[in-house]
């Protein structure tokens, strides 16, 4: 039984059209649960507990990711071979599972397979993502990853995290987005458009935010029968 972990409600509608709560699980196909945590180690690591619970027999984090390699566009695949915790404990995945699955998706979509740090908090700068690749040599970050990876290896349980680019290592996330934000993963358009119209500048920031998410978005669709097909336990 494959239980799949996301985090934010728009990486729930890359898998599908029913509504879960955030805290909450739901069976999407007879042998697939998917839980929806809300951001946060905290939230991401009891969502996998939940699912554990229910029987999952393997885990897959799946969402977005922030890039802090150049060469990721908006849009990319990422399916690593390690997890890094922000401790810097490192969390192999599933070899055979990756291997089967890498093979899937490289005939329909490039794919990376670099290391994916764990980050405390959205890295909201260039700078902040330099910082954070220089020290970890890591290509892309996350926020939840590294606690699906914990609480499937307490659990010897397979695991993978297969992420899609959102925020490229240049975007510079607006401070208006972060304030809009809610710790479900929710947007409050209304506060967003107030913060924005007090300041205008950071108009073209969201615009090319929200191309970028939306390149993501297709990704996640794009990739998520392959996904499921190839993650069959």
């Amino acid at each position: 039984m494959l239980g799949i972990v996301v985090s934010l409600p728009w990486e729930l509608k890359s898998l599908t059209r029913q509504a879960i709560p955030a805290g909450t699980w739901k069976a999407i196909t007879e042998d697939t649960l998917v839980a929806l945590s809300g951001i946060g180690a905290e939230r991401a690591y009891a969502a996998g507990s939940i699912l554990i619970s229910q029987g999952a027999t393997a885990l897959l984090s799946w969402g977005y990711a922030a890039a802090l390699d150049d060469r990721l566009k908006a849009g990319c695949l990422l399916l690593p071979e390690r997890i890094v915790s922000a401790n810097g404990a490192i969390h192999p995945v599933s070899a055979e599972w990756h291997r089967r699955l890498y093979q899937a998706l490289e005939t329909k979509h490039p794919v990376r397979t670099d290391a994916l740090v764990e980050s405390d908090a959205i890295v909201k700068t260039p700078a902040e993502k330099r910082a954070l690749a220089e020290r970890t040599q890591a290509a892309a970050t996350d926020m939840e990853s590294a606690a699906h990876a914990r609480v499937a290896q307490e659990h010897r349980l397979p695991f993978l995290a297969l992420r899609a680019i959102i925020d490229t290592a240049s975007t510079d996330i607006p401070a208006n987005v972060l304030k809009a934000l809610d710790s479900q993963g929710r947007i409050n358009i209304w506060k967003l458009f107030i913060s924005v119209y007090l300041t205008p500048a950071d108009w073209i920031k969201i615009v090319l935010l929200g191309i970028q998410f939306y390149a993501a978005q297709r990704t996640l669709r794009n990739t998520k029968e392959l996904a499921l097909d190839s993650s069959r336990f």
